[in-house]
């Protein structure tokens, strides 16, 4: 009969982000991520929006209290369950999805908002633009290769955009804001890439492109 290891087991994605959760790491996040604030002249009115590992809903909360209704997806139950809590608290229309992201699938031109912020799968990049009605609006951010390169931060390179790799993923949509470097972010500073573009062939209006962020590294 084969002796179980003694050694301790690595812990999974799900695990870890339950974990911080629990902890409270992140469950009190409250403000949408700043990419989001600067999309506001481009969202819709109405219609449905898709949040991408959603975490604690932060996201997902501030879309559906201007009106869009919202699929939250994220790896974390316990992430899922802060968003849920909130959401009711609030008499918010956002629906939690539990869902590994690598084996997500989506209906078709379904959202006239996507939402991805700091989550970075490369293979979910064309379900992400099959996902956008025509028209629809994506909001992207993530960490850059200046996190690594610049900041000396310690995340996995694979885990990080390379210089211009946001923009050469979505050639097809129309870019709106496209904006890569150092951020000054209330936690410090950090290497990101953010977009914010649409996808062609709707009549959503033209607004006049925001102010550049403060502290933007471009």
């Amino acid at each position: 009969m084969r002796e179980k290891s003694s050694r301790p087991q690595k812990a999974g994605p799900r695990a870890r982000w339950d974990a911080r959760y629990r902890e409270g790491d992140w469950a009190d996040v409250h403000e949408p991520a700043e990419v989001l604030l600067r999309a506001q002249p481009w969202l819709p009115a109405e219609g449905l929006a898709l949040d991408l590992a959603c975490g604690a809903g932060r996201n997902a909360l501030f879309l559906a209290e201007r009106g869009l209704p919202v699929v939250a997806v994220d790896l974390s139950i316990e992430g899922l369950r802060l968003t849920s809590r909130r959401a009711r608290d609030r008499g918010l229309p956002v629906w939690p999805v539990h869902a590994d992201l690598e084996r997500f699938a989506v209906r078709t031109g379904g959202f006239q908002v996507v939402v991805d912020v700091r989550f970075l799968l490369r293979s979910a990049f064309d379900l992400i633009v099959d996902a956008l009605a025509p028209g629809g609006l994506l909001v992207f951010e993530t960490f850059s290769v200046d996190e690594i390169d610049v900041l000396g931060g310690d995340i996995r390179r694979e885990y990080a955009l390379e210089r211009g790799e946001l923009r050469r993923a979505f050639p097809d949509l129309e870019v709106l804001v496209h904006e890569e470097g150092v951020f000054r972010r209330p936690e410090g500073e950090r290497g990101l890439a953010r977009l914010i573009a649409r996808k062609r062939g709707g009549a959503a209006p033209r607004a006049p492109a925001p102010a550049p962020a403060p502290g933007a590294g471009v």
